[in-house]
């Protein structure tokens, strides 16, 4: 565990401190200025390729798991200058891959860096604590920081020559950072002085190459830029800086946590049979009087009274709910069960049995979305929530092999989801569909 909360810094920080200057200022210009898509893949790039140089410059080795998360958000950003079908969540799951890949790539998750069940701890560690944890850090590193390697027992007296050459350094470094937050601070300066001075006079004009015009046309976004850029600047160095100095990343003790885990186990087994076994009972009497018509999507049949629409969207978002409930309260079972689930064979049992039912509706609802896109084609609202059930599948499978068998659930489960939002993102999906829907109406077999 990280005790060390001095800022230090040496030459490669402060470099980095000015260059998420520009990012921060990146970012903001993103988000308020046109052609968004193309200059939020040109940030994508921009910020994995800083946080990379920071990590590689400080010593950190790439990893297969840093790696694969970098994949993740360029393949979440970089595909938003040409094409979406989802640009808003799109956009969110950026910001949030992008800190929690950040954590990544120094290192710092919580279960020996890698991702795993505590992925809502990591997140909000990469969200929240470690980004305003270190909030400061950005411009105590420009104003100097404290030279790495040094402490607070320094001894009064002579200072040998070698400490007196390196306060020399840092005192230089020092003057650097000063002069770097001057040039800073005289953007403003020159926005306000190079218009006026460009009107007074036509040969200094032309000499800036009408450089003042765009400054006087532009001041007021490029002021409200820089202003909301330095917030976002610090938040985003904190962020970096926190991972690679493992600066705040110890907040969340894991055995705190797990002790506090056991503590919360405090309802008997028999309630968890009891839930479970009613639960299951309900399905099996759902799935028996609907038995004349719930498979029959599987043989390409469509029940008499229905429409195909009507056959497709009967109970299907009713049927996504009921998967994200059924996968709540088995996670509450295991979690606040009298006995673990690898001592306890009965909800192991009940388990495997309400994840079997959930697991047989899910595939029953594609089923019917299956034959329904038969008939009428593809579209983007039907490619969605089929692959958010095919996701949901994955998840019921490893739960019913986790009980038999211990391996990352969490890890395999994350990443899947991962894989395929990225390549609903990476894909361009419109395109695809048009092309599908073309080739299925020549060869007849849609309408």
């Amino acid at each position: 565990m990280n005790t060390d909360k001095r800022v230090t810094a040496d030459r490669r920080d402060r470099i980095f401190a000015l260059i998420y200057l520009l990012l921060g200022y990146g970012f903001i210009y993103t988000f308020s200025a046109g052609y968004f898509g193309r200059n939020l893949a040109l940030f994508t790039v921009c910020y994995v390729a800083v946080v990379l140089a920071y990590n590689l410059g400080k010593g950190k080795k790439l990893t297969v798991e840093s790696v694969f998360w970098a994949c993740a958000v360029i393949g979440i950003g970089v595909p938003g200058a040409f094409w979406s079908i989802m640009p808003g969540l799109q956009v969110l799951a950026l910001i949030v891959a992008a800190a929690y890949w950040t954590l990544t790539a120094s290192g710092r998750l919580l279960e020996e860096g890698k991702t795993s069940r505590w992925i809502f701890f990591d997140l909000w560690n990469a969200g929240i604590f470690v980004p305003f944890s270190n909030f400061g850090c950005q411009l105590r590193v420009l104003l100097g920081g404290e030279r790495e390697g040094t402490g607070t027992e320094e001894i009064k007296g002579a200072v040998p020559e070698e400490k007196a050459g390196a306060g020399g350094g840092a005192r230089r470094m020092r003057y650097a950072a000063g002069i770097g937050c001057g040039l800073i601070l005289a953007i403003p300066l020159l926005m306000i002085v190079l218009p006026l001075l460009s009107s007074a006079d036509a040969r200094f004009e032309a000499a800036l190459g009408g450089l003042g015009i765009y400054l006087s046309e532009h001041f007021l976004a490029t002021l409200i830029r820089i202003l909301f850029s330095l917030p976002v600047s610090a938040y985003l160095f904190g962020l970096v800086y926190g991972s690679i100095r493992g600066r705040y990343t110890d907040r969340i003790d894991c055995e705190k946590v797990r002790a506090a885990g056991e503590k919360a186990r405090m309802l008997p087994d028999t309630a968890f049979y009891t839930a479970l076994g009613i639960l299951c009972l309900v399905y099996v009497l759902f799935i028996w009087l609907q038995a004349e018509y719930l498979f029959s999507a599987f043989a390409g049949i469509r029940p008499e009274g229905f429409t195909y629409a009507e056959y497709a969207r009967q109970g299907f978002f009713e049927l996504c709910v009921i998967s994200f409930f059924n996968l709540f309260f088995l996670l509450c079972a295991s979690l606040f069960s009298e006995h673990r689930m690898e001592e306890n064979k009965g909800l192991r049992i009940l388990n495997v049995v309400l994840s079997v039912l959930t697991l047989l509706l899910i595939v029953t609802a594609m089923s019917k979305l299956v034959m329904y896109i038969d008939v009428y084609g593809l579209t983007v609202n039907r490619i969605l929530p089929q692959t958010f059930m095919i996701w949901m599948a994955v998840v019921y499978a490893a739960m019913i092999l986790r009980q038999r068998k211990v391996f990352p659930m969490a890890k395999i489960c994350i990443m899947t989801g991962a894989v395929l939002f990225v390549l609903l993102c990476v894909v361009p999906v419109e395109d695809c569909v048009q092309a599908y829907n073309i080739w299925a109406r020549n060869l007849g077999l849609i309408r």
